[in-house]
């Protein structure tokens, strides 16, 4: 995540940690594929992946 983002953006983010820590997968994306916010969820969802060494 680079530069401004809206809280929309930051709240898809935290959305896609969250879920990795509630230890659902990555199919579990509420976003479609086409929108902005699907690769923001991928990205916190990963984030917290690697985050706990997965």
């Amino acid at each position: 995540m680079n530069g401004y983002l809206t809280k929309a953006q930051i709240f898809a983010f935290e959305r896609g940690a969250t879920a990795c820590r509630e230890g659902k997968s990555r199919e579990d994306n509420p976003y479609p594929r086409q929108a902005d916010y699907f690769g923001l969820w991928e990205e916190g969802y990963q984030k917290e992946r690697e985050s706990q060494g997965k």
